[in-house]
């Protein structure tokens, strides 16, 4: 299972994270955030996008509250 992310989409290119799953693809993915947030997929796209969540290289170990 590959890990994706659902993150906000703005118009001025930033973007904020919001949860992540872990599916077999995108497509399911994508499926999965639409059905938590119970929007089609054109109010889905003009909010968010969903991306391939990046490995951390730091410590795994180490979480946020440990620093």
């Amino acid at each position: 299972m590959t890990k994706w992310a659902l993150y906000t989409r703005y118009s001025n290119e930033s973007r904020s994270y919001v949860m992540s799953t872990e599916q077999s693809s995108k497509a399911e993915a994508r499926a999965y955030f639409m059905g938590i947030k119970r929007l089609n997929a054109e109010q889905f796209d003009n909010i968010y996008q969903v991306d391939l969540m990046k490995e951390s290289k730091s410590d795994p170990n180490k979480g946020l509250l440990l620093g």
